[in-house]
Protein backbone atom coordinates (compact mmCIF):
# COMPACT_ATOMS: atom_id res chain seq x y z
CA UNK A 1 0.00 0.00 0.00
CA UNK A 2 1.60 3.03 -0.91
CA UNK A 3 1.65 6.02 1.32
CA UNK A 4 -0.61 9.11 0.83
CA UNK A 5 0.52 12.95 1.85
CA UNK A 6 -1.84 14.39 4.26
CA UNK A 7 -3.96 17.19 2.72
CA UNK A 8 -6.30 17.81 5.56
CA UNK A 9 -6.81 15.99 9.31
CA UNK A 10 -9.27 16.96 10.85
CA UNK A 11 -10.45 15.29 13.86
CA UNK A 12 -12.65 16.76 16.75
CA UNK A 13 -15.04 14.96 19.49
CA UNK A 14 -18.03 16.99 18.89
CA UNK A 15 -19.01 17.58 15.99
CA UNK A 16 -22.22 19.57 14.54
CA UNK A 17 -25.35 18.70 13.02
CA UNK A 18 -24.57 16.84 9.73
CA UNK A 19 -20.85 17.36 10.29
CA UNK A 20 -18.39 15.18 10.31
CA UNK A 21 -16.15 14.23 13.39
CA UNK A 22 -12.96 12.87 11.96
CA UNK A 23 -12.12 13.98 8.05
CA UNK A 24 -8.80 12.43 6.67
CA UNK A 25 -7.47 13.53 2.93
CA UNK A 26 -4.41 12.27 1.10
CA UNK A 27 -3.14 12.45 -2.22
CA UNK A 28 -0.05 10.86 -4.16
CA UNK A 29 3.08 11.90 -3.02
CA UNK A 30 5.62 13.97 -5.48
CA UNK A 31 5.93 18.03 -6.49
CA UNK A 32 3.83 16.58 -10.21
CA UNK A 33 1.03 15.24 -7.82
CA UNK A 34 0.51 18.09 -5.90
CA UNK A 35 0.47 20.10 -8.88
CA UNK A 36 -2.23 18.06 -10.65
CA UNK A 37 -4.28 17.80 -7.29
CA UNK A 38 -4.31 21.98 -7.71
CA UNK A 39 -6.48 20.98 -10.74
CA UNK A 40 -8.15 18.04 -9.06
CA UNK A 41 -6.71 15.22 -10.92
CA UNK A 42 -4.47 13.73 -8.58
CA UNK A 43 -4.72 10.14 -6.88
CA UNK A 44 -6.48 11.05 -3.54
CA UNK A 45 -8.05 9.27 -0.76
CA UNK A 46 -10.55 10.50 1.72
CA UNK A 47 -12.25 9.46 4.91
CA UNK A 48 -15.04 10.85 6.95
CA UNK A 49 -16.52 9.43 9.92
CA UNK A 50 -19.50 10.75 11.69
CA UNK A 51 -21.88 9.65 13.70
CA UNK A 52 -23.88 7.45 11.55
CA UNK A 53 -21.70 6.16 8.72
CA UNK A 54 -17.90 6.13 7.54
CA UNK A 55 -17.55 7.44 3.82
CA UNK A 56 -14.33 5.93 2.09
CA UNK A 57 -13.24 7.31 -1.18
CA UNK A 58 -10.61 6.38 -3.17
CA UNK A 59 -9.65 7.98 -6.75
CA UNK A 60 -7.29 7.93 -9.39
CA UNK A 61 -6.69 9.34 -12.98
CA UNK A 62 -8.69 5.97 -14.31
CA UNK A 63 -11.64 6.79 -12.02
CA UNK A 64 -12.77 6.44 -8.34
CA UNK A 65 -14.86 4.57 -5.88
CA UNK A 66 -16.47 5.20 -3.35
CA UNK A 67 -18.12 2.78 0.05
CA UNK A 68 -20.59 3.93 2.61
CA UNK A 69 -20.64 1.62 5.50
CA UNK A 70 -23.05 1.89 8.47
CA UNK A 71 -20.55 2.02 11.53
CA UNK A 72 -22.95 -0.95 12.87
CA UNK A 73 -21.40 -3.02 10.03
CA UNK A 74 -17.75 -2.37 11.59
CA UNK A 75 -16.29 -4.53 13.84
CA UNK A 76 -12.79 -3.01 14.62
CA UNK A 77 -10.51 -0.25 13.81
CA UNK A 78 -6.97 0.01 13.77
CA UNK A 79 -4.01 2.12 13.18
CA UNK A 80 0.30 1.66 13.37
CA UNK A 81 3.07 3.40 11.80
CA UNK A 82 6.31 2.21 10.05
CA UNK A 83 9.33 3.70 10.23
CA UNK A 84 11.73 2.97 7.37
CA UNK A 85 14.49 2.63 8.81
CA UNK A 86 16.41 -0.68 7.11
CA UNK A 87 15.89 1.29 3.81
CA UNK A 88 17.71 4.81 5.57
CA UNK A 89 20.15 2.52 6.42
CA UNK A 90 21.17 1.28 3.46
CA UNK A 91 21.23 4.29 1.68
CA UNK A 92 23.69 5.39 4.59
CA UNK A 93 25.71 2.87 4.11
CA UNK A 94 25.91 2.63 0.23
CA UNK A 95 26.26 6.55 -0.61
CA UNK A 96 28.04 7.51 2.68
CA UNK A 97 31.55 6.45 1.52
CA UNK A 98 31.14 7.70 -1.86
CA UNK A 99 29.68 10.89 -1.38
CA UNK A 100 31.95 11.80 1.81
CA UNK A 101 28.78 11.44 4.04
CA UNK A 102 26.40 13.48 2.14
CA UNK A 103 24.69 9.61 1.53
CA UNK A 104 24.76 10.07 5.72
CA UNK A 105 22.38 12.95 5.28
CA UNK A 106 20.12 11.99 2.60
CA UNK A 107 19.57 8.75 4.33
CA UNK A 108 18.36 10.73 7.88
CA UNK A 109 16.04 12.93 5.42
CA UNK A 110 15.25 9.80 3.66
CA UNK A 111 13.99 8.34 6.72
CA UNK A 112 11.99 11.73 8.37
CA UNK A 113 9.86 12.30 4.64
CA UNK A 114 8.92 7.98 4.36
CA UNK A 115 7.90 7.51 7.83
CA UNK A 116 4.49 6.26 7.11
CA UNK A 117 1.12 6.37 9.12
CA UNK A 118 -2.13 3.95 8.66
CA UNK A 119 -5.53 4.01 10.46
CA UNK A 120 -8.18 1.79 9.00
CA UNK A 121 -11.24 -0.28 9.87
CA UNK A 122 -12.42 -3.65 9.90
CA UNK A 123 -16.09 -4.38 8.66
CA UNK A 124 -18.01 -6.92 9.66
CA UNK A 125 -17.94 -8.89 6.54
CA UNK A 126 -14.29 -9.24 6.77
CA UNK A 127 -13.53 -6.31 4.60
CA UNK A 128 -10.72 -4.27 5.71
CA UNK A 129 -10.32 -0.49 4.77
CA UNK A 130 -6.54 1.21 5.51
CA UNK A 131 -5.26 4.13 4.46
CA UNK A 132 -1.34 5.19 4.71
CA UNK A 133 0.05 8.58 5.09
CA UNK A 134 3.19 10.03 5.20
CA UNK A 135 4.32 13.68 6.26
CA UNK A 136 3.55 16.67 3.65
CA UNK A 137 5.96 18.93 3.14
CA UNK A 138 4.19 21.04 0.28
CA UNK A 139 0.83 21.60 2.51
CA UNK A 140 3.13 21.47 6.15
CA UNK A 141 1.17 18.51 7.81
CA UNK A 142 2.90 15.84 9.91
CA UNK A 143 0.73 13.69 11.87
CA UNK A 144 2.10 11.36 14.51
CA UNK A 145 0.98 8.08 16.01
CA UNK A 146 -0.96 9.61 19.10
CA UNK A 147 -3.04 11.29 16.37
CA UNK A 148 -3.44 7.97 14.89
CA UNK A 149 -4.38 6.27 17.94
CA UNK A 150 -6.54 9.40 18.32
CA UNK A 151 -8.35 8.72 15.51
CA UNK A 152 -9.07 4.85 15.97
CA UNK A 153 -10.28 5.69 19.54
CA UNK A 154 -12.90 7.87 18.33
CA UNK A 155 -14.11 6.12 15.44
CA UNK A 156 -14.62 2.95 18.23
CA UNK A 157 -16.43 5.42 20.71
CA UNK A 158 -18.82 6.43 17.80
CA UNK A 159 -19.14 2.40 16.61
CA UNK A 160 -19.84 1.44 20.10
CA UNK A 161 -22.43 4.56 20.88
CA UNK A 162 -24.17 3.39 17.76
CA UNK A 163 -24.24 -0.38 19.01
CA UNK A 164 -25.37 0.83 22.44
CA UNK A 165 -29.73 0.97 22.54
CA UNK A 166 -30.31 4.45 23.52
CA UNK A 167 -33.31 5.38 26.81
CA UNK A 168 -36.30 5.54 25.53
CA UNK A 169 -36.70 3.31 22.44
Amino acid sequence: MNPYVIKKWQVTEIAGVDQNNIEIEGRAGGLLSWLMSKVGISPTVKVEIGAERIRFAEGSLAGNAHRIIPLENISSTFYGYAKPWKEALLIAIVLGIPTFGIGVILAIVYYFLNKSMTVGFVEVSGVVNAIAFKRSVIEGINVDENQAQQVAELTQKLIDARRRPSAGR
